[in-house]
């Protein structure tokens, strides 16, 4: 195919589309990959990393992540979303807030049905920090909150301007890592389940932004033509 036609093609898909598209492409592979490992059984260093943390926690750090641990919950997940999506949806900002409960529907159901597919124990450890009752991959926290706070993020960054932006996006960034973080730290979690949790995560919210920005351009496409 001819570079211009390339070209004109790259352009009409549109920035959005193109990044939407990679993202979800990268994040499968990556997906894929950490799977593939946890099947064979590859988990000498999730065992080594879940070992080290749990020999080295202490008192005021364990306290920290117990707190910031539960800014990735559902309940508190689910909150977020009620509200961002109440709000948008008040002034009149239907796609994004209609983003904002397909990144947490979408990846709440995502997160579930691969723990279920993949029936991965969690950490053991005689004396844990905390325990957890459901299957350990992908970790749920890190899939429902890289959604969550990622959609929130994007929704913020159309709106903000200049030095703001790379404030908001660093936030977004440190509180998803922090959250991530807290799991392994806390012994809950294998440092593969967090990864996985963060690609499938991203991958959904790349390709609920994809469908809405599709729809978009199809319904904006549909009105000229009247």
């Amino acid at each position: 195919m001819p570079y211009r036609a390339i070209a004109r093609r790259v352009q009409d898909l549109g920035p959005t589309l193109i990044l939407g598209l990679l993202v979800i492409a990268v994040g499968g592979w990556a997906f894929g990959a950490l799977a593939e490992e946890v099947a064979e059984g590859d988990t000498g260093l999730d065992n080594r990393i879940a070992d080290e943390l749990h020999e080295h926690a202490t008192r005021p750090l364990t306290e920290f992540f117990e707190a910031v641990t539960t800014l990735g919950n559902g309940i508190v997940l689910a909150g977020v979303t009620a509200i961002a999506a109440y709000l948008l949806a008040r002034r009149r900002y239907y796609a994004e807030a209609v983003l904002m409960v397909l990144a947490f529907i979408g990846a709440e159901v995502l997160s579930y049905s691969l723990k279920l597919a993949f029936r991965r124990d969690r950490p053991f450890f005689t004396d844990p920090l905390a325990t957890a009752s459901t299957y350990s991959f992908p970790s749920g926290h890190a899939t429902v909150s890289i959604a969550v706070y990622g959609a929130l993020c994007l929704v913020l960054l159309r709106r903000l301007t200049g030095p703001a932006r790379i404030v908001c996006l660093a936030a977004a960034v440190l509180l998803v890592s922090l959250i991530g973080f807290s799991r392994l730290y806390l012994g809950v979690h294998f440092f593969s389940d967090v990864l996985a949790g963060y690609s499938v995560g991203m991958a959904w919210l790349a390709l609920c932004v994809v469908v809405l920005d599709l729809h978009h351009k199809r319904r904006t496409r549909l009105q000229t033509l009247r």
